[in-house]
């Protein structure tokens, strides 16, 4: 292990130099830190022993850790040991991340090339990219899914291990690992390595310019640049919002990598489309698709930013990996330079949406956020959920200690009131907060000097309070604010303390596409109404597919309380102000009329194992309200009679639906996804036992043809117009005969081209019910 101290990079501090006090930052971290010493490493280490022909004694974990994405909570799991020993010191962290490095330098070895990673068959994934053959679609490669995408998750744990864990031998091993990688790409034009990169790969281009940097090797950051993606980067470099439809993770980690490319980039460099890119994705996602806590995105994708109606009906609501990787982009935006939109970006995240996703008594991570009224949330469950979500949540909740403090050089900034403290060694400086804003109204900061020293410490005045007084010592002083933040320029020797008073404030936040809804946050806290515990199916998940979804009843969209007042905020009044607990008035229906009510409001990130509202209906005319609520209760009635159904080309519906094909592709845009083949793909979907039918969904262009076969049987259904937007639907019944061909309460749906012309373009599957 190396004894040099981190250093600081950048503008942000190393994990280790900031240690957190007693408050829910520190709750989260801990959570995260038994659920991190909880795992079975030898467990883990399976699919590892196994991609490298070595017997291993554990049975690997299961889940998505026996379905094809062996491996990728590891490399999760190597980077929490590192970060977490980082911002802790517990020696049993950095005795466990040895271990792991053991295990894997030994599968390394044995394979011999470079390689190390738990993809099935990973070894032999090189010998075919490096020989041309690629078959890329987007969520799979060469029929291993998403492979590039854990095989990053294993090369950023080396990297994580390497710098926060300080193990050199790490650094080894990632640069074994990248000269691998290097010779599979090396004989391949630019065009093949496009072609890999059609399939999710995380943020493999970030990485490799890291390493790069940390090596001093410019070949590895060449091949960052080589790695970047163009289809996403050019649009954005040349000023578009290609966002609309995209996987929403798929996109972010690619970004980090703009970011980082941007930073090696001198001003007017051509590279500095790296910069244009990232600030563009920076402005659509932060701007047009934010939600008040922090998050983005439905069903894992980015829908049009000018309707968020999915949003706010759908029950799969944003998912916290995108929200750890922004506030990862927040921070490297932080170290190009100074960015209050990032430091706003970065607070909402991890005071609502990142330190609300793990549970703070019992631990289990969450997955999506609904932003459904009366909706509810699930919770990982240990030993058994493996999804990416508890992969990111065991490694991210070190995220707070990394944003609490910037620097300018030699002076200090304090940009979030959250207890804490700050060990700047190189500048002998050591900084304490002690604060319980918003829950109180000042913040104490006391600095300590080992030698004087004449610098200026800046204290944030956020956008969301008022500065109310100012003492230093004691002793009354004249706020200077410059550019939102006091600044405090004097020689600091020995301890000098600082109370500053915000006075927090009550907003009302619209939705970006300025539709009829508002969220009400105190502070950079966002608050929230109790919905009941009742009927909360699956709240910690279990062994089924999509466990990570809150699948029970939703409650209708009419029930919802409605704001009339304007501006919406003066509906609120104070009932609790040491809680933040708050009366919203508004109006309900109650037997088609509307009639006065109130709910209670409090900290969403303090509402668990029950049922919650974020956002409500606020509109001056109630009626019309109601009227939109009702709408959106009927197309949900509509879909009622659906028993199951898969999305096509959204990654995790396909996954959980057993997809398989040959020569098929995906795609999307304007928020709508499809897929097609000039082979053949086929999905698994739950079968009911009453009467029912499978209904499909196509675009078809002029040469489509295909066969649909359900259990093997072939099925036609009657001719079907097409729609003015091209689309048309096909019902195909579930006959006696195509259940007795299939397994019990399973259909499997199969499109095949024929004589290997196009297919045309599925859009949707559903098994649908239909009366006796």
């Amino acid at each position: 292990m190396s004894t040099t101290p981190a250093t600081t990079s950048g503008r942000t501090f190393p994990l280790g130099t900031v240690r957190l006090g007693p408050g829910p930052f520190a709750v989260a971290q801990q959570r995260a830190l038994e659920a991190v010493l909880d795992i079975d490493l030898d467990r883990l280490l399976a699919p590892f022993l196994a991609a490298a022909g070595l017997d291993g004694e554990a049975e690997p974990y299961g889940d998505w850790e026996s379905g094809g994405l062996d491996g990728h909570i590891g490399g999760h799991v190597l980077s929490a040991h590192a970060k977490l020993w980082a911002v802790t010191g517990l020696d049993v962290l950095h005795d466990r991340m040895e271990h792991l490095l053991d295990v894997l330098e030994r599968c390394q070895d044995a394979v011999g090339t470079g390689y190390v990673g738990g993809v099935p068959d990973g070894p032999a994934l090189g010998e075919e990219l490096a020989a041309g053959r690629i078959d890329a679609d987007l969520f799979s490669l060469n029929g291993r899914w998403v492979p590039v995408y854990n095989l990053h998750k294993t090369l950023a744990g080396l990297i994580d291990a390497a710098t926060h864990g300080r193990s050199e031998r790490a650094l080894t091993m990632a640069t074994r690992w990248a000269d691998w990688w290097l010779s599979v790409t090396k004989a391949l034009t630019d065009e093949h390595v496009e072609r890999i990169l059609t399939a999710e790969f995380g943020g493999l281009n970030e990485s490799f310019v890291e390493l790069g940097t940390l090596a001093g090797r410019e070949d590895l950051v060449a091949e960052g640049r080589r790695l970047s993606h163009r289809r996403l980067l050019d649009p954005l470099a040349d000023g578009g919002d290609p966002l609309d439809g995209l996987h929403a993770n798929t996109q972010i980690p690619k970004v980090l990598g703009y970011q980082r490319l941007a930073d090696l980039a001198p001003d007017g460099d051509p590279e500095a489309r790296f910069a244009t890119a990232a600030d563009a994705f920076w402005t659509s996602v932060v701007e047009r698709r934010t939600l008040a806590i922090g998050g983005n995105s439905v069903r894992e994708h980015f829908h049009p930013s000018s309707d968020f109606t999915e949003v706010m009906t759908d029950r799969e609501g944003p998912e916290t990996c995108n929200t750890h990787n922004m506030v990862e982009l927040a921070r490297l935006r932080l170290d190009r330079r100074h960015d209050v939109a990032a430091i706003d970006l970065a607070e909402r995240a991890l005071f609502n949406h990142l330190v609300s996703s793990v549970h703070p008594r019992r631990g289990g991570f969450v997955y999506f956020t609904p932003m459904r009224p009366v909706h509810y949330r699930v919770y990982s469950r240990p030993h058994l959920s493996m999804w990416c979500c508890v992969g990111s949540g065991l490694e991210g909740h070190t995220r707070y200690n990394e944003l609490i403090y910037t620097h300018d050089g030699p002076d200090l900034r304090v940009e979030l009131y959250a207890p804490s403290v700050l060990e700047w060694a190189e500048e002998g400086l050591r900084v304490q907060v002690s604060t319980a804003l918003p829950y109180r109204d000042e913040a104490l900061i006391r600095v300590t000097s080992a030698a004087p020293r004449a610098r200026t410490v800046r204290l944030r005045v956020p956008s969301w309070a008022e500065l109310v007084g100012l003492r230093v010592d004691g002793e009354p002083v004249e706020p200077v604010v410059v550019d939102g933040y006091v600044e405090l320029t004097r020689t600091w020797s020995g301890t000098t303390s600082v109370a500053i008073r915000l006075e927090p404030r009550l907003v009302a936040e619209a939705l970006p596409d300025g539709s009829g809804w508002v969220a009400f946050r105190y502070g950079p806290v966002v608050l929230a109404s109790r919905g009941g515990a009742g009927k909360l199916a699956g709240l910690v998940a279990g062994p089924d597919r999509m466990a990570h979804v809150a699948h029970g009843r939703m409650v209708p969209m009419r029930q919802s309380p409605i704001v009339v007042a304007e501006p919406p905020e003066s509906a609120v009044a104070p009932v609790d102000e040491p809680t933040l607990t708050f009366e919203l008035a508004v109006l309900r229906e109650r037997s088609g009329e509307l009639v006065p009510g109130a709910v209670l409001l409090e900290p969403f990130a303090g509402i668990h194992d029950e049922r919650y509202s974020i956002y409500f209906a606020a509109d001056a005319d109630p009626s019309r309200a109601l009227d939109t609520l009702r709408s959106l209760d009927a197309a949900a009635d509509a879909a009622a009679t659906v028993f199951d159904k898969v999305a096509a080309g959204e990654q995790q519906p396909e996954v959980d639906h057993g997809f398989t094909g040959e020569r098929t592709r995906a795609g999307g845009s304007g928020g709508i996804h499809w897929r097609s083949t000039t082979g053949w793909f086929e999905y698994r979907l739950r079968c009911p036992d009453g009467p029912a039918a499978v209904r499909a969904r196509f675009v078809d262009r002029a040469a489509s043809r295909r066969r649909i076969l359900l259990n093997g049987l072939e099925v036609t259904a009657p001719t079907a117009p097409a729609d003015r937007e091209g689309f048309a639907e096909h019902e195909y019944d579930l006959t006696g005969a195509v259940r007795e061909a299939g397994a019990p309460g399973e259909v499997v749906f199969r499109v095949e081209a024929v004589d290997g012309a196009d297919s045309g373009d599925l859009l949707l599957v559903e098994v649908v019910l239909r009366e006796d």
